[in-house]
């Protein structure tokens, strides 16, 4: 029988495997932090498409792996689901990528986690859900410390601070979409839904490097062994890995905690931004910057919390209260990508 702790109920052996879960998630979030440089990096010789080809073509080998038990069963549904997430998905990724290189690494790290406040807002709207006023509070914070980023250098922001923002909408979009149909994504495959979305991301980008000076085919051999290792990197850590890890931890733990911990990304991208492209961080912009970090995670503690009294269960299910999933419950493990 497991050792635990009297004060807590929790075994010694959950808690270690807890902490392990929270390690993986942290180094999620170094990852991605370190994705803004990887990008203006691999940028300077790389168009964003074929870029992200290149990308999507060396994580998709461990999705493959990953779903091997789950592809023989792809339904339509699951197709017809992932073609349309994969759309959006491509939409956030190719902004992302051609934003970073029209801004600081660290200003695209702050702005990008702006999607996590905007889904309230987003949420009130499509689906008429109401939030606790903190969650709304930490959203017009989030917003006043963007308008810190966007303008510190004056009254006219950075073309990639403007790009990243609406890779911020599309993803808040994307994520209230896929909470509204929680009832139909709970029954596909989570795996198999990523597999699809990874190889609708690898089309789009391919079709679209075609219509750029360097399409993919020709990227591919022209790309130095430094840029492979990077874009392997971002391929397999940064996409497959980061997957599996949300996956795994928010089954063992809450989506709610995952959200917490990746909320930490911004920070990393800012040291990864000073210690390794030379970045400086002024006041102003290093303010706006904690704005958005407090925001996001005073955002993912208290939404999805109920608003009032809470309503009396269903007739026949004493034990399942009436209300519906929100959108971070209903995307649990689905994660974003960087």
């Amino acid at each position: 029988m497991p050792l635990s702790d009297p004060g807590s109920g929790i075994s010694h052996s959950s808690k270690r495997t807890l902490l392990v879960s929270d390690l993986s998630v942290l180094l999620v979030a170094v990852i991605w932090g370190s994705s803004y440089v990887v990008m203006q990096e691999v940028g300077e010789s790389v168009p964003a498409a074929s870029f992200l080809a290149l990308r999507f073509l060396t994580a998709l080998p461990v999705i493959i792996l990953m779903s091997a038990r789950t592809l023989p069963r792809l339904t339509r549904s699951e197709v017809t689901s992932g073609t349309f997430f994969g759309t959006l998905l491509f939409l956030i990724l190719i902004l992302e990528t051609v934003g970073v290189k029209h801004t600081s690494a660290a200003n695209a790290g702050f702005l990008i986690t702006v999607s996590v406040v905007l889904i309230p807002l987003l949420e009130r709207i499509i689906s008429r859900r109401r939030q606790r006023a903190v969650v709304y509070g930490a959203t017009v914070t989030a917003l006043v410390g963007c308008g810190l980023l966007v303008l510190e250098g004056g009254f006219r922001p950075q073309p990639g601070d403007l790009i990243i923002l609406g890779a911020a909408l599309v993803r808040a979009t994307q994520i209230t979409l896929f909470g509204r149909r929680s009832g139909a994504s709970r029954a596909q495959s989570l795996t198999n839904l990523t597999l699809v979305e990874f190889v609708v991301v690898c089309l789009l980008a391919g079709t679209l490097s075609g219509f750029t000076s360097v399409p993919v085919w020709d990227a591919a051999g022209s790309v130095s062994l430094e840029n492979w290792l990077l874009i392997c990197y971002l391929g397999v850590l940064g996409t497959s890995y980061a997957f599996f890890i949300q996956l795994r931890a928010a089954r063992g733990s809450s989506s709610t905690r995952v959200g917490l911990i990746l909320a930490t990304e911004p920070l990393f991208a800012a040291v990864f931004a000073v210690a390794a492209a030379g970045e400086h961080i002024g006041l102003i912009q290093g303010t706006g910057g904690a704005m958005i970090v407090l925001a996001a995670l005073v955002g993912r503690r208290f939404e999805g919390r109920p608003v009032g009294k809470p309503r009396p269960a269903r007739p026949g299910n004493a034990d399942e209260p009436s209300r519906t999933p929100s959108a971070e419950e209903a995307t649990e493990g689905q994660g974003p990508v960087r």
